[in-house]
């Protein structure tokens, strides 16, 4: 007896939500170690000081690098949610949803880390796969409240 009938296709989402996301987390991760090491902060500091950071082009790029990495994770909840839900519903739809998304988290952490943060910006599409997923799995929670039925 099964307790979870999942769609078809749900192993797409599930792909899409482990291993799109860890090599995302990984490759931010070897940003920032490289960073930290090319800029020389050491252990447990979080980020270069801002005024070494101002003169010294390599702490400015691991603040940028450390900036980028935190935001993938601030942001990774609500994703993984939205992707998750949304594949119960559209699992194709999701995975390609996600997979938009983590190409744009890719591009966002490159160009954030290259030092200049307005070169985040070229991730921006992320939001093309985001959004959908986000809207679609918002509405389905909205609209399935016992209160509003």
């Amino acid at each position: 007896m099964s307790l979870l009938s999942l769609p078809a296709d749900y192993a797409y989402v599930v792909a899409v939500g482990t291993v799109g996301v860890y090599s995302v987390l990984q490759y931010a991760t070897i940003k920032v170690s490289a960073a930290r090491k090319a800029a020389g902060v050491k252990y447990p500091a979080p980020y270069a000081e801002n005024a070494v950071a101002e003169r010294d082009v390599k702490a400015k790029i691991f603040n940028c690098a450390q900036r980028a990495h935190s935001n993938t994770l601030e942001n990774l909840p609500v994703f993984l949610l939205s992707l998750f839900h949304t594949g119960l519903y559209h699992p194709r739809y999701a995975a390609v949803g996600g997979a938009v998304w983590l190409a744009g988290r890719f591009a966002y952490i490159a160009g954030y880390s290259s030092g200049d943060p307005a070169k985040r910006q070229r991730g921006v599409f992320q939001y093309l796969g985001f959004l959908p997923m986000f809207l679609f799995s918002s509405y389905k929670a909205i609209a399935s409240l016992p209160f509003l039925q």
